[in-house]
C-alpha cells in the first residue's frame, strides 16, 4: 500500500460523519470530566480550609476558656490563702477579702535572636570606593512540641499583678488590728499600704 492510499484512507476517515461524531463525544466527554474532577478539587480545598479555620478557631476559644479558668482558679487561692493567714492574727476575728488584677497571666516564651549583616562595596566614576554596613536583627518564638501539636516554649508564667486588697476584719475597729493588717498584707503582696484598704465588719 502506497502512501497515496494511506492519505486516502485517512482522508476518508475524517470526512466520515460517524468518525467525526465520535470525536465530539469524546471532546465533550473529556471536557466533562475535568469539571467535575476540578469542581470536586475545588470543594476538597474549601473543605479543608474551614476544617483548619474551625480548629484554629477552637483552640484559640480553649485557650482563652483556659486563661480565664486559670486567673479564677488563681484568685479564689489567693483569696483563701489570705483569709487564713490574716484570721490567725491576733484580734482579727472573721474576714472576707477582695483582690484587684491588673492583667492576667503572662506567659513568656523562649525567643531566638537573629542577627543578619549585609557589606557592599560601591565604585563611583571617578575610581573611588566606598563599603556600606547593615545590620538587620529580629528574634522569633521558639516552638516546641512532639510532631503532632507545637506549642511555644514557655520560660516562665508570672502570675496576675496584684494592684489593691480590700479587707473586711471583725477586729478592724482597732486602729492596731488594722495597722497590723495593712502592713501584712503590703509585704506579702510587694504593694504600698495605701493600695490595702481594710473596714470593720459589720455587726
Amino acid at each position: 500500500m502506497g502512501k497515496g492510499d494511506i492519505k486516502k484512507d485517512i482522508a476518508k476517515i475524517v470526512n466520515d460523519k460517524k468518525f467525526l461524531n465520535v470525536v465530539v463525544v469524546v471532546l465533550i466527554l473529556a471536557f466533562v470530566l475535568l469539571a467535575i474532577s476540578f469542581i470536586t478539587n475545588s470543594r476538597k480545598k474549601e473543605s479543608a480550609e474551614d476544617k483548619s479555620t474551625k480548629v484554629s478557631s477552637n483552640a484559640s476559644s480553649e485557650l482563652e476558656k483556659n486563661a480565664e479558668t486559670t486567673i479564677n482558679n488563681y484568685e479564689e487561692n489567693e483569696k483563701a490563702q489570705l483569709k487564713k493567714l490574716l484570721s490567725s492574727i491576733d484580734n482579727v476575728g472573721e474576714v472576707d477579702v477582695m483582690i484587684y488584677f491588673k492583667s492576667g497571666e503572662v506567659k513568656v516564651p523562649a525567643t531566638e535572636e537573629t542577627t543578619q549583616e549585609t557589606v557592599t562595596e560601591e565604585t563611583d566614576s571617578q575610581g573611588g570606593k566606598r563599603t556600606n554596613e547593615t545590620q538587620n536583627g529580629g528574634s522569633k518564638v521558639v516552638m516546641a512540641g512532639d510532631g503532632s501539636k507545637n506549642e511555644p516554649y514557655i520560660l516562665q508564667v508570672n502570675k496576675p499583678e496584684i494592684t489593691g486588697v480590700l479587707i473586711v476584719a471583725d477586729g478592724a475597729s482597732s486602729a492596731k488590728v488594722k495597722y497590723d493588717i495593712q502592713v501584712a498584707v503590703s509585704s506579702l503582696y510587694g504593694i504600698s499600704i495605701d493600695k490595702v484598704n481594710v473596714y470593720p465588719m459589720k455587726s
